[in-house]
């Protein structure tokens, strides 16, 4: 409909007039363009005038029930000079799991599809298993029929589907993302994947258990928050490891950084948080582990964070960030972040042997190095605290990457922090030749290519004959084995893994 404004409408006429027929030659200009230039197509009746499909199998990975699928589409082709007539039809009717459209219009039976002489038509299909099934996983099947002048042509549907543990939140945020609370003394079991919406809280005085090859799944911006005096214990196994990562499970987003938010962990009592044999992928934040930010007066209290065995990858802010926390770690990978791999900040305590930090980010230009450690930061209000890095350690490590410098300290010495680096390779243009924190210059190793497998792929194996084998040195405290669960051959190598 046309507006005009009221004073033409009431004293110029002649204008309205002038749009009227303005409108009349356009619409019949349209009809000429439209009908008039177009002519008859003629549709093959050929039972041979087949059509090409630009897949003959769709295939969904593993889909989570309730959960619908990513929308995929094929192509139909008809490579006839002339038209036909095609009937598209889901075998499995209003029954089946899988939903299509052709070419914009949702349905089961489509009759007379017309597809002009070397013209296509794309059909999409989704899929929602919503089904709870105990069978872990299952699938499903069904089949696109194509029929032209009597000839069948069929494209195979199929789909895995998975029933799983899920959490919703139904607590408003305030302030924070919308949660739900893990019930006091959780006990996650290995019988089918667990999947969070929002964030997932384990409260105050409550623990977690997690067990040997749990499957934890976050949707978009999800999170776990190991709250204030909470607890969790995510305890794999080397031959069936815990893993947290995206409910994207498409070849697709197997690497990309940033699909969920972090596991979050506050303080508490001197009780561990533990994570064993576990691979954290995909998030923005690997682990956040800090004193609680509205907090900021709190000092480093007596809480650590145990990671032993751990990979961490793909993170697009940090894999590990930290604040006035106490960590102790052993064959630790953390790789291929947009920021740090590791920011260890204001403070804290940390024991670290055979440590892999590899920044090898490819998603973009990244500013800040692989890692860092400082004793300073500011807070939520915007004020600047600098904390006490209590006696800390580096052991048998690399730090290394692709841009120049992936090691910093930025450290403030009106309170001195007290740890050392030994055994260690760094890339970086950095001094390392204080004897406070670098107390043994024989066993600082700069810029050399530790020999590491393929970067490119993300595979920080070092091979026999690597800059970094035999470099490390044996303490009461060394690990027996590398993160493969290898036994190490002494002098050990640098890094999480021992060459082979």
């Amino acid at each position: 409909m046309i507006s005009i404004h009221p004073a033409y409408g009431a004293s110029n006429p002649s204008l309205r007039a002038l749009i009227d027929l303005r409108s009349s030659i356009l619409i019949t200009i349209t009809a000429v363009l439209l009908f008039g230039c177009r002519k008859d197509e003629v549709f093959t009746s050929d039972p041979g005038a087949k059509l090409t499909l630009t897949e003959d199998t769709i295939l969904f990975d593993t889909i989570f029930t309730t959960i619908g699928s990513v929308t995929k589409r094929f192509t139909v082709r008809n490579d006839n000079s002339q038209a036909v007539h095609v009937k598209v039809t889901l075998e499995g009717g209003t029954t089946s799991r899988f939903r299509i459209n052709v070419d914009g219009s949702a349905g089961t039976t489509f009759n007379n599809v017309e597809i002009l002489g070397h013209d296509s038509i794309y059909i999409f299909v989704e899929i929602t298993p919503n089904d709870n099934n105990p069978t872990n996983p299952f699938i499903f099947e069904d089949h696109i029929l194509l029929t032209t002048n009597g000839n069948e042509q069929k494209v195979l549907l199929v789909a895995w589907g998975q029933d799983a543990h899920f959490f919703h939140p139904d607590h408003a945020g305030g302030g924070f993302p919308n949660y739900s609370i893990i019930p006091c003394g959780a006990h996650w079991i290995n019988d089918k994947p667990y999947v969070i919406y929002g964030y997932a809280v384990v409260d105050s005085l409550c623990t977690l258990i997690i067990d040997a090859g749990v499957k934890v799944y976050f949707h978009g911006g999800a999170g776990l928050w190991i709250y204030r005096s909470g607890r969790i214990e995510a305890l794999g196994a080397h031959d069936n490891r815990i893993t947290f990562q995206s409910d994207r499970l498409e070849a697709t987003y197997s690497d990309l950084p940033g699909q969920w938010d972090r596991i979050w962990i506050n303080e508490g009592p001197d009780t561990a948080n533990r994570f064993e044999y576990v691979n954290i992928k995909n998030a923005r934040i690997g682990i956040q582990c800090e004193t609680a930010p509205w907090h900021p007066e709190l000092t480093t209290d007596g809480r650590k964070l145990t990671l032993n065995n751990v990979s961490i990858r793909n993170c697009s802010t940090a894999g590990i960030y930290s604040r006035n926390y106490r960590i102790n770690s052993t064959n630790l990978l953390v790789a291929d972040c947009g920021q740090f791999c590791a920011a260890l900040t204001g403070g804290g305590q940390y024991d670290f042997i055979h440590s892999t930090f590899a920044n090898y980010w490819s998603f973009g230009v990244r500013q800040d190095p692989a890692f860092e450690i400082t004793n300073s930061f500011t807070d939520i209000y915007g004020a600047s605290h600098v904390g006490q890095i209590d006696p800390s350690s580096f052991v048998n490590g690399i730090i290394y990457g692709n841009n120049t410098n992936e090691f910093k300290m930025d450290l403030d010495n009106s309170v001195p922090p007290t740890f050392i680096f030994r055994n260690f390779l760094f890339r970086t243009d950095q001094a390392t030749n204080d004897n406070g924190h670098f107390p043994d210059q024989s066993s600082i190793y700069r810029n050399q290519d530790p020999g590491f497998a393929d970067p490119s792929t993300g595979d920080y194996h070092i091979h026999i004959g690597a800059f970094a084998q035999d470099k490390g040195v044996v303490s009461n405290f060394i690990a027996l084995t590398d993160l493969d669960f290898v036994d190490r051959v002494f002098p050990p190598d640098l890094g999480c893994y021992e060459a082979h």
